[in-house]
C-alpha cells in the first residue's frame, strides 16, 4: 500500500505495528480457560484453608499454566493511527472472534455498570435485602461481573480509554485486578498516559492502585507522533456536509434539508428529479427506540430510503434534542446502530463552562464514529473552532490545594465532593479537564465524518449534486 502511494511511511506507526506483532506472536494458540481453571483452584484451597486451617490438601500434579502475555495500552495525539492499528490488531490476532471482544471504553463500563444492576437486581429478588449486606468475596458484584467477562474473553480491546466518573475510578482496580488474574489480555488506546489518568480527580489515590495494576499487566507505548491523518486527508476535499453558519451555503442547505423532512409532500415534480429530492423515498415517521435500562428514546425526524438509493435510514436532530437532555452513551449508541445517516441542526460553540452539553457531543461523536455513521451538521462555526476550552491545573498540584479557585484538600480527606468558587466540584474537576483533550479528538472526527470521503467509504449516497 505505501509502495502504490496509497499510505505513506510513518515510523512511529512502524514501530507500534511491531508491538502489536509481538503481542500476537505470544497469542497464537491462547486462551484463558485454563488460568480461570487454575485462578478458581486456588481460591478454593483458600476458602478452605480459613474455614478448616487444619485440614490437609492432597492435590494431584498439575500441568503447568501457559504464561499470559502483557498487553498494550498505547498512548499519543488525536488521528496519529491509533485506532486504525488496533482495529488491524484485534482482525488478524488468531484468536477465535467468540473469545476476543473490541469495544469503546465507554460502552464497555455500560455494560459492566448494567450487570451488577442485573445481578443486584436478582440478589434482591431471591435472597432479600439482608444479602445485600454480606460482604464476601463471592457475593461481591464486581467480582462476579469481572468473573464472567474473563470467562467470555481471552482478549479485551479498548479505544479510547478515559476515566471522568468517580465510580468507575474506585472499581476499575477490583474489576481489573479479576480480569488480569484470570488471563484475560488487554489492549487500549487513549490520548493520556496511565500516569495522568483522572487526574485531579475525587479520592483520586483510591485509584492509584489501578495505574500500578495497569503497568504491571501492559506495556506502556507513547505513539509519540502529531500528524493527525483525519485532517490530513480531508483537506481540501469539498464537503457539503459541514455547514458553518459563515458559509454562504448555508441558505442551500436549510433549503434542501427542510424539504426533504417537510410534512408536505406535495412538490414540484422538477424538483423531486435532482439529486438532494433522492431523500423522500418514503415518508417521515416517529420513532422509538429501546435502550439500556429498559428505556426509550424517540426520534421525530426520520426518513427511510430504499437500499438501492444508496445508505441507510437517516434521522435528523436539533442540537438540544441529543446534548441538553438526560442522554449518554448507551443512547448513543443505539442512535448510531438504528441509522446510518445523523443530521445535527444549531450546534452551538462548545465550552468547559457548559462542559456538560460539552461532554455529551464528544461522548455523541465517538459513538456515531464507532458506528461509522456519515454525519452532516449545521453549526456555528468549522470543526477546529467549535470548542472553545483551557488547559485546568493537573498533576499533584490540582488536588493541593495551592492553586487559585480549587479547594481540594479539606473535602478529599473525608472523601467529599466540595463545591468550588468555580462553581464546579472537585470531582467533576476530572471529567471537565479530560474535555481539554477530549475537544481535539472530536473536531477531528468530526471533520472526517462529514467529509465527502468518509460519506463514500461508508457506501452513503451523496446528498449534493
Amino acid at each position: 500500500a505505501v509502495q502504490n502511494g496509497d499510505m505513506v511511511h510513518d515510523t512511529s506507526q512502524e514501530k507500534t505495528a511491531k508491538r502489536m506483532s509481538n503481542l500476537q506472536k505470544a497469542l497464537v494458540g491462547y486462551c484463558n480457560l485454563p488460568v480461570i481453571a487454575q485462578a478458581e483452584d486456588d481460591e478454593i484451597v483458600l476458602d478452605s484453608d480459613v474455614t478448616n486451617p487444619s485440614a490437609t490438601h492432597h492435590t494431584q500434579e498439575k500441568e503447568p499454566i501457559r504464561m499470559v502475555p502483557r498487553g498494550l495500552f498505547i498512548h499519543g495525539n488525536v488521528g496519529t493511527g491509533k485506532t486504525h492499528l488496533m482495529d488491524l490488531f484485534y482482525k488478524i490476532t488468531p484468536i477465535p472472534t467468540q473469545r476476543k471482544r473490541r469495544v469503546h471504553f465507554h460502552s464497555f463500563m455500560q455494560d459492566v455498570h448494567q450487570r451488577i444492576h442485573h445481578l443486584k437486581k436478582q440478589d434482591l429478588a431471591t435472597l432479600g435485602r439482608n444479602y445485600a449486606i454480606d460482604t464476601c468475596q463471592e457475593r461481591n458484584p464486581i467480582h462476579r461481573v469481572a468473573t464472567q467477562l474473563a470467562s467470555e474473553v481471552s482478549l479485551l480491546c479498548f479505544d479510547e480509554f478515559q476515566v471522568t466518573d468517580i465510580c468507575d475510578a474506585l472499581m476499575l482496580s477490583q474489576l481489573f485486578s479479576v480480569l488480569f488474574s484470570r488471563g484475560t489480555v488487554v489492549v487500549a488506546t487513549s490520548n493520556r498516559p496511565p500516569s495522568t489518568l483522572y487526574e485531579g480527580g475525587l479520592n483520586r489515590s483510591y485509584f492509584l492502585p489501578f495505574i500500578d495494576l495497569l503497568g504491571r499487566h501492559c506495556i506502556v507505548h507513547d505513539m509519540n507522533a502529531n500528524t493527525d491523518y483525519r485532517v490530513v486527508t480531508t483537506d481540501g476535499i469539498e464537503s457539503f456536509f459541514y455547514v458553518s453558519s459563515s458559509d454562504s451555503s448555508m441558505e442551500e442547505y436549510r433549503r434542501v434539508l427542510d424539504q426533504a423532512f417537510s410534512f408536505d409532500r406535495n412538490t414540484d415534480d422538477d424538483n423531486n428529479s435532482n439529486n438532494h429530492n433522492r431523500l423522500q423515498q418514503e415518508e417521515e415517521e416517529l420513532v422509538e427506540i429501546k435502550v439500556a435500562f429498559n428505556r426509550t428514546i424517540h426520534v421525530r425526524k426520520v426518513l427511510h430510503r430504499h437500499h438501492s438509493s444508496g445508505g441507510g435510514d437517516i434521522a435528523r436532530f436539533h442540537f438540544n434534542d441529543l446534548c441538553n437532555t438526560e442522554l449518554g452513551s448507551s443512547d448513543y449508541r443505539a442512535i448510531g446502530e438504528q441509522f446510518q445517516t445523523i443530521i445535527i441542526d444549531d450546534i452551538p460553540r462548545l465550552t468547559l463552562t457548559d462542559h456538560d452539553q460539552a461532554r455529551r457531543f464528544i461522548t455523541l461523536v465517538d459513538e456515531l464514529y464507532e458506528a461509522n455513521c456519515a454525519l452532516m451538521c449545521c453549526a456555528v462555526t468549522s470543526p477546529e473552532t467549535l470548542f472553545i476550552g483551557r488547559e485546568l491545573p493537573s498533576g499533584d498540584d490540582a488536588g493541593s490545594g495551592n492553586k487559585e479557585g480549587i479547594e481540594t484538600v479539606v473535602g478529599e480527606a473525608f472523601g467529599i465532593d466540595v463545591a468550588q468558587s468555580n462553581g464546579l466540584t472537585v470531582g467533576g474537576l476530572a471529567s471537565v479537564q479530560e474535555l481539554s483533550f477530549a475537544f481535539r479528538r472530536a473536531a477531528s472526527r468530526l471533520k472526517e465524518m462529514t467529509s465527502r470521503h468518509w460519506w463514500e467509504k461508508q457506501g452513503v449516497m451523496l446528498l449534493s449534486s
